[in-house]
C-alpha cells in the first residue's frame, strides 16, 4: 500500500493534462474522450471481470470504451491473436501481471491493450517500464489506473502520463 501511495505522488509530479500533449491522436482522445463531461457510463454487466473495478476505474474505462467505439473486449490474449478482425475495434483488457507474451506485431490500429494495476508494486511497475520501451508499442499512455498501449504504425513512438 505504501508503494502505491508513493507511486501516485510520483505520477502526479510527472503527469500532465491536454496542454502538455503534442500528439493530435492523444490530444483528441483526452479532450473528446477522457475529459468529456456528461459521457454515459457503460455498464459492464456482460463482463463480470470489470465489475470488480472501483467506481473511478469503471468511469475511466467506460470513457475509453465509448471514445474508441469498442466492439469487443477480450480478456484472453490467445483469443485476441486468433480472432483478429482487422475492421473490428477490439480492446484487450488484462492485469499487467498476467500480460505475458502477446504477438503485438500482428495487431493493427483498431486493436489496443488496456493494462490494469500498472502501479501495484515495484515489480509490476518495472514490467510496465519494459512495455513502454518495446518498439512495437508505438503510443503508451499511463493513466495511473490503467496503462494503454496503441499500435499505430504511422506515428512516432511516444509515451504520455495523463491525469484522468
Amino acid at each position: 500500500m505504501f508503494f502505491r501511495i508513493i507511486a501516485y505522488f510520483t505520477f502526479l509530479l510527472k503527469s500532465t493534462n491536454q496542454h502538455g500533449v503534442h500528439s493530435p491522436f492523444v490530444y483528441h482522445f483526452i479532450t473528446k474522450g477522457l475529459y468529456k463531461k456528461g459521457t454515459n457510463v457503460t455498464v459492464f454487466n456482460e463482463y463480470p471481470e470489470l465489475l470488480k473495478l472501483s467506481n473511478k476505474e469503471q468511469k475511466v474505462l467506460s470513457k475509453i470504451v465509448n471514445y474508441f467505439n469498442i466492439d469487443k473486449i477480450q480478456f484472453n490474449q490467445k483469443d485476441l491473436s486468433t480472432n483478429l478482425n482487422k475492421d473490428c475495434n477490439t480492446l484487450l483488457y488484462s492485469d499487467i501481471e498476467h500480460f505475458n507474451t502477446l504477438d503485438i506485431s500482428a495487431l493493427n490500429s483498431n486493436q489496443f491493450v488496456v493494462l490494469h494495476r500498472i502501479h501495484q508494486h515495484k515489480k509490476v511497475q518495472l514490467k510496465w517500464q519494459e512495455i513502454i520501451k518495446n518498439k512495437e508499442a508505438i503510443v503508451t499512455i499511463d493513466l495511473f489506473y490503467f496503462g494503454l498501449i496503441f499500435f499505430r504504425k504511422k506515428q512516432a513512438k511516444e509515451h504520455f502520463n495523463i491525469r484522468a
